[in-house]
């Protein structure tokens, strides 16, 4: 079966490998996300472990140092690497896999975890103007993949982090990077779609139109105190959320989770000056998720702290 790069998904009750086998290892700041990805710190107990077909996308970060892996997959032959740190592996949905780790110096296998529901896979390949039925993702062992490390070590602070500081919106951009990247890299996707998943509409210029840009920031503004997604936001603009990101800082020079921060960093300013707010209620009206996270950004942005701002 492919279309949502998924195969028998239907049989796969399990979202992830601690779900499925539940005391194979230590899991640590699982978060999940609206748009489908799930994110957890993996560190098994065992040796080795048999994992049942699961019914999301797995792709695995190793960060720890060099350690020897044997990977089989449904019944194939086994493969075995040396994953050093940065190392990366993809295991479709609906794949069952068996998995041991053998020691190489004081190499343990301790990673991250990103599951990426098949929805994703499909809207991205519809996105592109590609049938989602004719895809299917690719499974294996990678010694290095650059995005992938990029993605996932800018989403582990999101999972230690007691009160992260990106926010939803930022962790919904990286999910969508991930979900692009897994498309155009680690699928059957032939040439010419390919190619299509790596250009983006827009003004001949680059960027958004005027309208579709204006509808987005006035949906920013409109929502400035809720939580906003960039699933959310590409929708005001009438835009694929696998686009919008990049078409909208060809026309800010920002990224939409940074133009965010920038908004809430001005609403918060005005209120500082402007009325004598509790700076907790402050922080909530501006849309920060607590106190301390908006007094980061606004020392990051305008070098004070809310209480001198307030205070002239």
């Amino acid at each position: 079966m492919a279309g949502d790069g998924s195969r028998e998904s239907h049989r796969a009750a399990f979202p992830n490998v601690a779900r499925a086998l539940p005391g194979s290892a230590v899991v640590e700041g699982s978060r999940r996300t609206c748009d489908g990805i799930e994110a957890m710190r993996f560190r098994p107990v065992s040796e080795e472990i048999s994992v049942p077909a699961l019914a999301n996308h797995l792709v695995v970060l190793h960060l720890g140092p060099p350690v020897a892996v044997t990977q089989r997959t449904d019944g194939e032959r086994a493969r075995e690497r040396l994953v050093g740190t940065g190392g990366s592996a993809v295991l479709p949905a609906g794949l069952a896999s068996e998995w041991r780790w053998g020691d190489r110096g004081e190499g343990r296998a301790d990673s991250l975890h990103m599951y990426l529901a098949p929805a994703l896979i499909r809207e991205a390949a519809e996105g592109v103007g590609v049938d989602p039925d004719l895809i299917e993702i690719r499974g294996g062992l990678d010694p290095y993949d650059p995005q992938i490390e990029r993605i996932g070590l800018s989403l582990l602070p999101e999972l230690e982090a007691e009160a992260p500081l990106g926010g939803a919106l930022f962790v919904d951009a990286l999910s969508r990077a991930l979900t692009v990247h897994l498309l155009r890299e680690h699928s059957t996707l032939g040439g010419r779609a390919r190619r299509a998943a790596y250009s983006e509409p827009g003004e001949p210029g680059g960027g958004l139109a005027g309208p579709a840009l204006k509808r987005a920031t006035d949906y920013v503004g409109d929502n400035i105190a809720g939580d906003l997604t960039l699933a959310g936001i590409a929708r005001a603009a009438n835009t694929s959320p696998f686009h919008f990101s990049r078409l909208f800082k060809r026309s800010t020079g920002l990224s939409p989770h940074q133009y965010v921060i920038r908004q809430r960093v001005e609403r918060a300013r005005e209120l500082l000056i402007n009325t004598d707010l509790p700076l907790h209620e402050v922080a909530e009206t501006a849309g920060f998720a607590h106190q301390s996270h908006m007094g980061h950004h606004l020392k990051r942005l305008l070098g004070v702290s809310p209480t001198r701002l307030r205070n002239g």
